[in-house]
């Protein structure tokens, strides 16, 4: 972990650098503007100030408890820990005597937790300010989570010399008494429970079996030596982070700021991973934080009558400690291990200015030059058989620049026109990289051996992928009039346009499923003011969003090898070649099964989409015909908002907002088809008099996305299985009675096709009570939260029997469709009372109460699968975490001086 000293020592390395910077930016300029400067005037004494030396501000200093523990409840306040904890706060200020603009100011909140804030500033008025901070931010994610891996708060997770592999009883065609890997078998009632014989000709085959006592001693003994390893961690992320600046008027025209900030966070974030070396297995491990993240700023401006100057340097120095996680197979206690985020560093020189055309015409302008570089030397193992090169050698250039012209024309039109670009040009080499998938052993592939027609090399494991360095450019410009048609009436209109393109430099084709896409809005607005009591606003946009060409075949650039003549390939085709020749996509033809001989049999077997292994990867990855990705699918959009203010009497204020948008995906045949959020808030607060106040608030949200899919796999000719050919539950989606039918035309079952329909609600209502009197002051806060989310599916998908076994009866189905069904509803319903209480002991000096009773009950199915019980997934470890729920109260008692 990172210490304060070294914290501070990188702090003064980036001092050093900023204020270099800054005077050779000084010495620029000056040079620069030597012409046009004025010479310096001395600053007036100031005379705003005639008061003698003197020292205000408040302390407060106390304690209070914690009912019970509870990372949810305390998640950013600090207060995850049952018992006592410290409450301190401070603001102190004072200045110079007399004339002297002299001020300086400590300020310190939270600081007997660790969300504690302080800061410390200093300076004269006109001449130099310099600020000093430190903050502490504490997030805890779960204290639910539960593990058996030894060296949890390190980078290697090992498992204890005790842990037995758990196993389920199981059956196989050779052997019905077997038993099989499975993370359920660490739950009794579902290790224990009969199972399915399906051994070839046993006697009992398709029957339920008791597991005997060798089976049972196996499993057992797993659970004993596994069950009591699980112990808890928690996982949560500090950041702690330190900073100061300094500026001064080095004349009344010339200012130099400079700036620093260093961070660092550690803890511990869950993180899934799979491991592929013994099927696959899944594990929610404890992933290591340990970065530092270093930033300097610095500019020096230039202040005249019409103008303004400003030209700067911006670094930020990300640093990882952990350079990857390494953990044990639960299954075979093979070691995994994974990269973490490289370190990268970020270089920028910036300019800004501003000038004053006329009194009521301003030009601003800004660009910016950056470099990002990231080198980071790669993890490599035997199942990374061809890595080209030892780092990444990362590079991207960021040039932006922006100017705005804003003018008014005569006393009731305000016109704006603007025009922004942002080019992130990413100039990292491309390079083929080969490697097998999480862990398992690297193959050989057989279609593409050394020869002459392979100027790629020969693929030596499953996968010979191509990085893709995705570059974008954006340009957008934007024209807007403001005019004033009546006393307190006005009227505003705009046109938006934006134009983005996406490239990958060196990569041997497109990458970018868009190339360009083009974005034109209109917004229109009206506002008003009846008088002093009623205020009101409503502005609609209509945006419409096109691709002029969308790639269904972008995926291509990951996979080289398609530009490859496989080895039992006729002609020297390739995957991209034939593709072309027959006008079709990574999908293929939209047909059924037909025999397919040559070329056509090689690439696009029986009508199927195109074969990985043809492409040297081991995962289909070529996209359905139709699919469009939503952040570049051509897109409607109208988005409407409105407000309402209204003083109804000198007592009684209301304020209501609605805001409207729906997204409509107009050419997507799957993806996301639409998105419908809308949001209502209604506030109102009434004043009783005699320091009586009340505040009352509703809000409801809706948010709802529409997503579509298939989930064919490959047509083929399978007739039957076991000799079984009859299908059941599909009536209604199509017509297929037979497994060959269905086989035959998999690409094309609309059974097949899948929605989600995602729907969000979120009612949020509260109150506010006040009461303020000569001696005290009493608040309480009522806020009552419910949020539910669904998602209701359609669709589904096709199973074999397990019963449809050789001597099984006659008429024994082949296969079933199980339709989708809805997810189960997550829920959460909050309630947080607070009370505040303040009372007057002499002048100068009070007691605070504060008293929070804060309250959560969810329900999440995600949890479930994560628990030991009916939900335990049987490749997934579990982790015990749990849904939040807790009812906790929080009191404190503090004294208050002020002086």
């Amino acid at each position: 972990m990172t210490t304060s000293l070294n914290v501070f020592s990188r702090a003064a390395v980036m001092i050093t650098r900023g204020l270099l910077t800054a005077v050779v930016l000084v010495a620029w300029t000056d040079r620069a503007m030597a012409q046009t400067t004025p010479p310096a005037t001395p600053p007036a004494a100031s005379q705003t100030d005639t008061q003698p030396n003197t020292t205000t501000g408040t302390v407060e200093v106390g304690g209070g408890n914690v009912s019970s523990g509870a990372f949810k409840a305390g998640e950013y306040n600090g207060l995850e820990n049952k018992g006592g904890f410290a409450i301190g706060n401070v603001d102190i200020r004072g200045g110079g005597a007399n004339d002297s603009a002299y001020r300086w100011r400590i300020t310190g909140t939270d600081l007997g937790l660790e969300t504690r804030h302080l800061t410390a500033d200093a300076g004269v008025q006109g001449l130099f300010h310099v600020n000093f901070g430190y903050d502490e931010l504490l997030r805890n994610r779960s204290d639910s989570y539960q593990t058996p891996y030894v060296g949890t708060g390190t980078n290697t997770l090992t498992l204890p010399s005790t842990w037995l592999a758990p196993l389920v009883a199981s059956s196989s065609s050779s052997n019905n008494r077997g038993t099989s890997v499975s993370a359920r078998g660490l739950v009794p009632s579902i290790s224990n429970a009969p199972y399915l014989d399906t051994q070839t000709g046993s006697a009992t085959l398709g029957t339920l079996l008791t597991p005997n006592a060798t089976q049972l001693g196996l499993i057992n003994a797993a659970q004993s030596a596994d069950l009591g390893l699980f112990h808890n961690v928690n996982l949560y992320t500090k950041r702690t982070k330190y900073d100061a600046g300094f500026s001064t008027n080095v004349t009344p025209e010339w200012t130099l700021d400079v700036s620093v900030r260093a961070e660092h966070k550690d803890g511990m974030k869950p993180m899934s991973t799979i491991s592929a070396n013994s099927g696959s297995l899944a594990t929610v491990i404890p992933d290591l934080i340990d970065t530092d993240t270093e930033q300097v700023n610095s500019s020096v401006s230039y202040r005249g009558d019409r103008s303004y100057l400003q030209a700067g340097y911006y670094g930020s120095f990300f640093t990882n400690k952990v350079p990857s996680m390494s953990w044990q197979n639960w299954s075979t206690g093979t070691m995994n291990t994974m990269s973490s985020a490289p370190s990268d560093t970020f270089n920028q020189f910036n300019m800004e200015g501003r000038y004053n055309l006329s009194s009521s015409t301003r030009l601003v302008a800004n660009g910016s030059y950056g470099h990002t570089t990231q080198n980071d030397a790669f993890l490599t193992d035997a199942s990374t058989p061809v890595v080209p090169v030892s780092s990444l050698n990362g590079l991207i250039v960021s040039t932006a620049f922006g100017a705005k012209l804003t003018s008014r024309v005569g006393k009731k039109l305000n016109t704006t026109f603007s025009y922004k670009y942002d080019d992130r040009d990413n100039q990292t080499g491309v390079h083929i990289f080969q490697f097998a998938d999480a862990g398992s052993t690297p193959a050989v592939s057989t279609n593409f051996p050394a020869n002459a027609s392979n100027s790629l090399g020969a693929v030596l494991a499953q996968n010979a992928n191509a990085n893709r360095p995705y570059s974008k450019k954006s340009q957008q410009a934007h024209l807007e009039a403001d005019y004033h048609i009546a006393k307190s009436e006005w009227v505003k209109g705009g046109y938006d346009f934006e134009r983005i393109n996406r490239w990958c430099t060196g990569s041997w084709i497109d990458c970018a499923d868009a190339g360009v896409t083009n974005e034109n809005t209109l917004r229109a607005e009206w506002r008003a003011n009846a008088g002093a009591r009623v205020n009101a606003r409503i502005d609609y946009a209509y945006s419409q969003r096109r691709t002029p060409n969308y790639n269904e075949n972008a995926f291509l650039a990951l996979v080289p090898y398609a530009n490859v003549s496989p080895a039992s390939a006729t002609g020297g085709a390739t995957a991209l070649s034939f593709m072309i020749a027959n006008g079709w996509t990574g999908w293929g033809p939209a047909l059924g099964y037909v025999a397919t001989t040559g070329n056509m049999n090689l690439f696009f077997p029986s009508d199927s989409a195109l074969a990985n292994t043809l492409y040297a990867n081991n995962n289909r990855i070529s996209e359905i015909q139709g699919l469009r990705r939503y952040y570049v699918a051509d897109r409607n959009r109208n988005k409407v908002r409105s407000m309402l203010n209204w003083q109804a009497t000198d007592a009684l204020s209301v304020e209501g907002s609605l805001d409207v948008v729906g997204d409509t995906y107009t050419d997507s045949g799957y993806g996301v088809q639409s998105g419908r959020n809308w949001a209502v808030n209604l506030d109102g607060t009434y004043e009783a008099g005699k320091g009586v106040s009340a505040t009352v608030f509703y809000s409801f949200e809706n948010q709802r996305a529409m997503t579509t899919g298939n989930s064919y796999t490959a047509n083929s000719n399978t007739a039957n299985v076991n000799t079984f050919t009859a299908l059941s539950g599909n009536t209604g989606c199509d017509t297929y009675t037979t497994l060959l039918q269905r086989n035959n035309n998999n690409k094309l079952d609309p059974c097949l096709n899948w929605s989600a329909n995602m729907l969000n609600r979120i009612n949020t209502t509260g109150v506010t009570l006040a009461k303020r009197a000569e001696k005290f002051e009493l608040t309480g806060d009522l806020i009552l939260s419910r949020a539910r989310s669904t998602n209701d599916m359609t669709g589904g998908s096709w199973v074999n029997n397990l019963l449809a076994l050789p001597g099984a009866a006659a008429g024994t189905i082949a296969a079933y469709y199980i339709p989708a069904a809805p997810l189960p509803a997550v829920t959460t319903n909050s309630a947080e009372l607070r009370v505040n209480a303040k009372y007057n002991v002499r002048e100068g000096q009070s007691v605070r109460v504060v008293y929070a009773y804060m309250r959560m009950r969810s329900v999440d199915w995600a949890y479930d699968g994560m628990d030991l019980g009916a939900g335990t997934l049987s490749s997934v470890l579990p982790t015990n975490e749990t849904a939040f729920n807790f009812g906790v109260h929080v009191i404190g008692v503090s004294y208050v001086i002020s002086f």
